[in-house]
């Protein structure tokens, strides 16, 4: 008996010091207690969350496959973030999504985390929540992510919306929605535009699961002071 009592002990020490040393967390808050030397990425899913949920499927385009949003986060959490995400609720505006995010920013900054520090991510719809933080907020430091979500004429809703920061946008050779080129030409305050194309042949699929195809991508950009 104490032979196995050690055994267990032994295990369940194990367990502990291997599961999650980083320390970094997921939730639809900041941390309670905030580590200034760590990095935090907020992420906003696809429409298909909204109206579906977890690993919902969209039945139009059944070959994408589940959309695996808390696998997604976690993928994330893995690259040494701490991710603040919520799955969004149907029939409530943007806009208070956007609110929502600059609250927390300013919790981040004013409890001494740099801008360097901090990363938008914003999935197909998601990137509307991520534009309108950044017409928000200012700052051209901040760095943001937008992930399928330029339709061709997308540009032209956002000729009255002026946006700061650094971008970087993601596409896939396969997928109807294309360049955000448009979006960011000549704009005054963005301080840098970068954008990156897959091939993964998956469309608009590619963001339905946490790919290391735009995972590394968006990791070793954001790494870059």
């Amino acid at each position: 008996m104490k032979n196995a009592a050690q055994y267990i002990f032994w295990v369940m020490l194990l367990l502990t010091t291997t599961a999650d040393v980083s320390g970094q967390t997921i939730g639809s808050s900041i941390p309670s207690k905030i580590d200034l030397t760590g990095n935090y990425l907020f992420y906003l899913h696809g429409a298909v969350v909204t109206e579906l949920g977890d690993n919902a499927i969209n039945q139009s385009v059944p070959e994408w496959g589940p959309y695996e949003y808390s696998n997604i986060l976690d993928s994330l959490r893995k690259q040494g973030f701490y991710v603040i995400s919520e799955i969004r609720k149907k029939g409530i505006d943007d806009s208070v999504y956007v609110n929502k995010i600059l609250k927390q920013i300013d919790s981040l900054l004013k409890a001494g985390i740099k801008t360097d520090q901090i990363l938008v991510v914003g999935a197909s719809s998601g990137w509307n929540i991520t534009l309108g933080v950044s017409s928000k907020l200012k700052n051209e430091k901040m760095k943001y992510v937008i992930m399928g979500g330029c339709w061709p004429e997308d540009y032209k809703d956002y000729l009255n919306t002026e946006l700061y920061g650094q971008f970087l946008s993601v596409i896939e050779a396969t997928d109807p929605h294309g360049t955000c080129y448009m979006l960011f030409d000549k704009r005054t305050h963005v301080k840098s535009y970068y954008e990156i194309t897959l091939h993964t042949g998956l469309s608009h699929g590619f963001i339905y699961k946490g790919h290391k195809e735009w995972i590394e991508p968006i990791v070793n950009w954001f790494a870059k002071k």
